[in-house]
C-alpha cells in the first residue's frame, strides 16, 4: 500500500523546520553491531590469544576479543554445530554434528579447509599446542588428521582389535581424552570399557571395566540388566584423566562416578553425587526406581594453579529427569594426597568425602544446556586450569556466566565485550536518550581500570568525536539495567553504569519489561514484567561503606508486607557503590496488570499507564501520587488503555500567555488524551484534562512533543519553571502521535499532516536534528518500519518524505519496536532478540583516527604471543620415558616437521610454537603483551613476530638437551617440582636427587 500525505497549508517559510534537510545525504552506516543472529550453541575460549568464540543456530561463528573487536563467519554446513576448540593460537577448529571439522584462521579470518571423516563423530580431543585432532567415530574407529594439511596421519585404532567386547553391537567411541602430561598417551572409552593406549607402543596399556553384582545398588539410574554371568555393566558416557595423569575417573549411563588407579586399573571408589561405595553388594535385591533422575551430561575435572589441588564440576544427576538442569555441583578434593605412600583405602577416602560439595543453583526459566570453564592459567588440562568464570550455554540460546569457585552468576559487564554482554543477561527491552556532555562526563568520569577478560585483537573501527551526548539504556531479565554511553559510536563495557534491581528488592527474577530515562535530572524509572515500578535517581550514595561486600543492601525493613501503593526504597541501596543510580520509590502493581506505558518527566513527574486502564502521576518529591484515573470512553462505556505517554512544555488554547507542564497520553483505541499540569500557591500540583482527539487508527505507540519554532523537542525542565519563558516557548507545541500504521501532527487540537503506512509496519518514530549547509540546525522525524524493513526520514511539520532507506538487517518487527532515534542522525536499531546495531544516518560522524584504524578490518591473530609450554611428568621423578613433539609428529606423519608448508599461518604457528627450539629463552619470559585501547604508545613487542635473545648456533648447548630439560626448568622457576616430590619411592636413589637438583640449578643460571 503506497503512504498518502495530506500536506497542511503553509503561511509562511518559516513554518519548515526541516529546512535544508533535503541537501543531507542520507544512507546507512554501522558504526558498533552487538550480539549475533540466532541462539547460542557453542562456546570456546582461548586463555593465550585472549579471545571467545561462541556459534549460533544459524551456523555463524562468532569471535570475540576485547573492545570493538569482532568477527563473524557463516559456515555453508546443513548440519548443526556442536563444539569449537582453539589449537596453537592461530586456529579454531569447528566440529559440526555429523562428520566435518573446520579449519579457520585466525589471521586470514577464513576456512582454510574442511576435514571430512567419513563417519560420524562421536568424541573427539585437541590440545592447544598440537597441530593434530583426534577422533572417535561411530563406527569404533580412532583416528587423527593433521589441521595444517587436513590429511589423515597413521594412526588408526579399531575397536575389534583392542576391545574385551567384540561382539557388542553399539561399538562407538564415547570418551576420547589426551593425557595431561603425556602427548603419546590416549584415554578410550567405549560404552563398555575405557582403556589407556599408548601411542608409542601401539597398544592398550590397561583397560577398566565397571561391573555390578546383584544387589550392588549403583547410580539412581540403574537399568540392573544382568548378564549371564549375573553382572550388570552400566555404558560409559564420560571419562576424564586427574591432571596429574595417575588417577581417570569414568561417568556411566546409570550416574555412578568411578575413580580408578591410572597406573595399575585398580578400582579406587564407585559413587554417586551424594552417595559412595555405591558398587559395594548390600545384600538386598535391587529394583530400578520409577523416577528417572537427569544423567550426568557434563563434567570436568578443574584444578587451581596448582594441579595437584583439583576438583569435578558437574551438570545433571541431581534432579528428576523432567525438571530439566538448573544447577551445577562441584566436589572440591582439595591437594591430592601422596601417590606411592598412599592406600587405596586412603584414595577412596580422598574421594569419597570431598572436603568442600556444593550446589550452585542457575536462576532462569531455562535449562542449563552446557558450561565451559574460561581458564586464567594455561590452555592445559583440557582448558581446565584455575578458571575465574565458567560460561553457561542455556536451552534458550542465552550466556550467562558464573563466578568460580562462588557459585554466584556474573552480570558485571566491565568483564566482558559489549558484544558479549549484550547476551549477558538476555535482553528484555531497550530504549535511548540525549544527555548532556557535561552532564556525561560526570557520569563516566572515574571507573576503575579495565577488567575484562578478553584482551586479545586489534581493533579497526575508530572511536568519533563526541559533539552531542546520547545514552543507551538495555534492560534484562535477572532485574539488570545497563545504562552505555552512546556518544563515540560504539558501547564500551568497561564504563558502563548498571542498576541491580534483583539485589535491591533481593528477588533475581524480575525482568525488566520499560524504562524511562529523564535526561535534565539523570533520572530513570523502569517497569517490571510483574506491574512494579521503580524510580532511580543518580546521586552519592549516603549509605555507602568502601569495605562494604559488593551487592550487600542496608536493610529489608522498606520491602515488608503493606498495602502502600508507594513505597520508600532509599534504604535499599547498595552499601558498596560510592555513586551511581540510587533506589527511591517502588509502586506497587495493585493488581493492575502489566505497565503498558511509563514516562519519567525531568520536572520530578512520572506518569504510569497500566494494562488495566490506570493512570498514575507521582511526584517524586514528595513520594506521593497526584493522579489516580480510570481511563474509560465516556460514550461506549469502554475500557481504554494507556499505550504511549510524553510530557511537553508550551502554552495552551485557554492560557496563551504563560507556559505549562503538559501530558500527553496516548490510548488503545488511537485516542490523544492532553493534561495540564497546575502548581497552586503552596507549590502542591494538580492534574487537568483538557483536550481529547482521535488523531490515530489504532492505538498509539511513540508520542513526540516538539517546539513548533525552533524543531526541538519540548520536554519541560526545572530551569523553565523557575525562570520567565523565552519567545520560543510561547508556542503550541506540534504534537506527533504514531501508531503501528500512521503519523498525525496536532498543532493546537488541530490535525495539521498525517501519513499512513502498511498495517502494523510503524516500529518506532523519533527526532533527529543535523547542522545544515546553510549553517541553521535543523530537525526531521526518523521513522523505523520493522516490518518493510525500511527507514524513512520525513520533514516536519509536512511529514513530507525527505529519504527512504533500506534497513540493510534481517529486522524483526517485534524487536525493531525497542529502537531508538538519537542526536545527530544516529539510531539505535533493534533488529531481533539477540542482535542489534548502533547506525548513522546522516553521515555526520567524524571518525577519531588512530593506529589501529590503519586495519581494514579487525584483526584477530596477535603473532607476538607465544604458545606457553605444556605440562609434562617430571621423568627423573616419575621414572617414566614419555613422548617428545617431534617423536609425535614422525609417529603419526612419518617424517619430521617441514620447516616450510604451505600456507601463511603454518609459519606463523612454528613462530610462537613451544616445540620451537628457537623459543625455548623465551618461555615464561613474562605475561603476554596485548593491545592497549587507551594508551597513547603502545608496548614494543605487540604486532611483532617473538624473538629470541639466544643464539643457537653459536651456543654449547645441545638443543637435544635443552628439549629434555626445558619444562623441569620452568617447572622448577614456578615451584612445581615439590608437588611430585612426595610420589617418589622410598628407594629411590638420594645421588639422582642431588645431580637432578644440579642439572636444574645449571640450567636456570645458563638463561632460562
Amino acid at each position: 500500500m503506497a503512504p498518502s500525505i495530506k500536506l497542511p497549508k503553509f503561511k509562511r517559510n518559516t513554518d519548515n523546520l526541516s529546512q535544508g534537510m533535503d541537501k543531507i545525504q542520507f544512507e546507512v552506516d554501522e558504526l558498533q553491531s552487538y550480539g549475533e543472529a540466532g541462539r547460542v550453541k557453542a562456546l570456546a575460549y582461548d586463555p593465550v590469544q585472549s579471545l571467545m568464540a561462541v556459534a549460533t543456530e544459524f551456523n555463524h561463528v562468532c569471535i570475540f576479543g576485547q573492545a570493538r573487536v569482532t568477527y563473524t563467519l557463516e559456515l555453508q554446513t546443513v548440519n548443526p554445530i556442536k563444539a569449537l576448540r582453539f589449537v596453537k593460537g592461530i586456529y579454531l577448529l569447528v566440529f559440526d554434528s555429523v562428520d566435518t571439522i573446520f579449519v579457520i584462521s585466525l589471521f586470514t579470518k577464513t576456512v582454510l579447509r574442511k576435514i571430512t571423516t567419513s563417519v560420524e563423530i562421536t568424541a573427539f580431543d585437541t590440545d592447544y599446542s598440537l597441530e593434530f585432532v583426534f577422533v572417535g567415530l561411530k563406527n569404533g574407529m580412532v583416528k587423527a588428521f593433521d589441521i595444517e594439511t587436513g590429511k589423515q596421519t597413521f594412526l588408526n585404532i579399531v575397536e575389534e582389535r583392542r576391545s574385551s567386547f567384540p561382539l557388542v553391537a553399539d561399538k562407538h567411541v564415547c570418551s576420547l581424552k589426551l593425557h595431561p602430561r603425556d602427548i603419546g598417551t590416549l584415554l578410550i572409552s567405549y560404552p563398555k570399557e575405557t582403556m589407556i593406549y599408548s601411542l608409542a607402543d601401539d597398544k592398550v596399556m590397561l583397560s577398566f571395566i565397571y561391573t555390578l553384582e546383584r544387589t550392588a545398588p549403583g547410580g539412581e539410574n540403574a537399568t540392573y540388566a544382568y548378564g549371564a554371568d549375573g553382572m550388570y555393566l552400566p555404558d560409559v558416557t564420560h571419562s576424564l584423566w586427574h591432571p596429574n595423569g595417575l588417577h581417570i575417573v569414568t561417568v556411566h549411563d546409570d550416574n555412578s562416578i568411578v575413580f580408578w588407579d591410572a597406573k595399575t586399573g585398580e578400582r579406587i571408589l564407585a559413587r554417586t553425587l551424594f552417595d559412595s561405595y555405591v558398587d559395594a553388594p548390600t545384600g538386598k535385591e535391587c529394583k530400578r526406581d520409577r523416577e528417572r533422575m537427569s544423567s550426568i551430561s557434563t563434567i570436568r575435572w578443574l584444578c587451581d594453579s596448582d594441579p595437584e589441588k583439583s576438583m569435578l564440576l558437574i551438570m545433571g544427576g541431581d534432579s528428576y529427569a523432567d525438571e530439566g538442569c538448573h544447577q551445577l555441583v562441584r566436589m572440591n578434593f582439595g591437594k591430592m594426597i601422596s601417590y606411592s605412600m598412599s592406600t587405596y583405602q586412603h584414595m577412596a577416602d580422598y574421594y569419597s568425602q570431598p572436603k568442600q560439595q556444593n550446589i550452585f543453583a542457575i536462576h532462569s526459566n531455562a535449562n542449563v544446556s552446557d558450561f565451559v570453564p574460561l581458564p586464567e592459567k594455561s590452555p592445559y588440562f583440557d582448558g581446565n586450569q584455575k578458571p575465574a568464570l565458567v560460561a553457561l550455554i542455556m536451552s534458550d540460546g542465552s550466556l550467562k556466566f558464573m563466578n568460580y569457585p562462588e557459585g554466584s552468576l556474573s552480570f558485571d559487564a566491565r568483564r566482558f565485550p559489549s558484544t558479549v554482554s549484550w547476551l549477558n543477561p538476555k535482553i528484555t527491552c531497550s530504549s535511548s536518550s540525549y544527555l548532556d556532555t557535561r552532564i556525561l562526563s560526570s557520569i563516566y568520569e572515574a571507573f576503575p581500570p579495565n577488567v575484562s577478560i578478553l584482551k586479545g585483537g586489534i581493533p579497526s573501527k575508530p572511536k568519533y568525536r563526541v559533539v552531542a551526548g546520547s545514552v543507551v539504556i538495555t534492560g534484562h531479565e535477572s532485574g539488570f539495567i545497563r545504562v552505555w554511553n552512546s556518544s563515540e559510536g560504539a558501547l564500551d563495557s568497561s564504563s558502563v553504569l548498571e542498576i541491580d534491581i534483583g539485589g535491591i528488592l533481593q528477588n533475581d527474577e524480575c525482568s525488566v519489561s520499560s524504562i524511562s530515562f529523564a535526561p535534565e535530572q539523570t533520572e530513570l524509572s523502569c517497569g517490571l514484567v510483574n506491574g512494579d515500578v521503580l524510580l532511580f535517581s543518580y546521586q552519592s550514595n549516603k549509605l555507602y561503606q568502601p569495605r562494604a561486600i559488593a551487592g550487600l543492601t542496608n536493610k529489608m525493613s522498606s520491602l515488608s508486607i503493606r498495602g502502600n501503593a508507594v513505597v520508600d526504597i532509599s534504604d535499599r541501596a547498595p552499601l558498596d557503590l560510592k555513586k551511581g543510580f540510587m533506589p527511591k520509590l517502588l509502586v506497587r502493581a495493585l493488581d493492575n496488570g502489566r505497565v503498558t506505558a511509563l514516562c519519567n518527566s525531568s520536572v520530578n513527574f512520572v506518569a504510569v499507564g497500566y494494562e488495566s486502564g490506570r493512570l498514575l502521576v507521582i511526584d517524586r518529591r514528595g513520594g506521593v501520587v497526584i493522579h489516580n484515573e480510570i481511563l474509560q470512553d465516556a460514550g461506549l462505556s469502554i475500557k481504554i488503555t494507556p499505550t504511549a505517554i510524553q510530557f511537553g512544555f508550551g502554552i495552551t488554547g485557554t492560557q496563551q500567555q504563560r507556559c505549562s507542564i503538559l501530558m500527553y497520553v496516548g490510548t488503545s483505541i488511537g485516542r490523544l488524551i492532553t493534561y495540564q499540569l497546575l502548581a497552586d500557591a503552596r507549590g502542591r500540583f494538580t492534574v487537568n484534562r483538557i483536550e481529547d482527539i482521535d488523531s490515530n487508527d489504532s492505538d498509539i505507540v511513540d508520542i513526540l512533543a516538539v517546539n513548533s519554532v525552533t524543531g526541538r523537542p519540548c520536554s519541560p525542565t526545572l530551569g523553565q519553571l523557575r525562570s520567565q519563558p523565552l519567545e520560543t516557548d510561547l508556542a503550541f507545541p506540534l504534537v506527533i502521535s504514531a501508531s503501528t500504521s500512521d503519523i498525525r501532527v496536532i498543532k493546537n487540537d488541530a490535525k495539521i499532516a498525517h501519513k499512513t503506512y502498511g498495517k502494523g509496519d510503524i516500529s518506532k518514530v523519533g527526532v533527529t536534528g543535523a547542522r545544515t549547509v546553510d549553517g541553521n540546525i535543523s530537525f526531521c522525524l526518523v521513522c523505523i518500519n520493522g516490518r518493510s524493513k525500511k527507514i524513512a526520514a520525513l520533514s516536519l511539520p509536512s511529514l513530507s518524505q525527505l529519504s527512504e532507506l533500506r534497513i540493510p538487517y534481517r529486522v524483526e518487527a517485534k524487536y525493531a519496536q525497542q529502537s531508538s532515534v538519537l542526536p545527530l542522525g544516529d539510531i539505535f536499531l533493534r533488529i531481533t532478540e539477540t542482535e542489534a546495531a548502533l547506525v548513522n544516518i546522516m553521515n555526520l560522524r567524524q571518525a577519531i583516527r588512530g593506529p589501529e584504524t590503519s586495519n581494514s578490518a579487525d584483526v584477530l591473530f596477535l603473532k607476538n604471543i607465544m604458545v606457553p609450554w605444556r605440562p609434562t611428568f617430571n621423568q627423573m621423578v616419575k621414572n617414566t620415558a614419555g613422548i617428545t613433539y617431534s617423536q609425535l609428529y614422525k609417529l603419526l606423519l612419518g617424517r619430521d616437521r617441514p620447516e616450510k608448508g604451505s600456507t601463511e599461518e603454518y609459519t606463523k604457528a612454528w613462530n610462537i610454537s613451544p616445540y620451537n627450539p628457537a623459543n625455548y629463552s623465551l618461555l615464561g619470559a613474562g605475561k603476554p603483551k596485548y593491545y592497549d585501547p587507551n594508551a597513547l604508545h603502545q608496548h614494543i613487542d605487540v604486532g611483532k613476530s617473538p624473538k629470541s635473545a639466544h643464539s643457537f648456533e653459536n651456543n654449547g648447548w645441545q638443543v637435544s638437551k635443552l628439549k629434555k630439560y626445558a619444562s623441569d626448568a620452568i617447572e622448577h622457576s614456578a615451584n612445581k617440582v615439590e608437588a611430585y616430590v612426595s610420589d617418589v619411592n622410598d628407594n629411590f636413589d638420594q645421588a639422582v636427587k642431588d645431580a637432578r637438583k644440579e642439572a636444574l640449578r645449571s640450567i636456570v643460571k645458563s638463561g632460562f
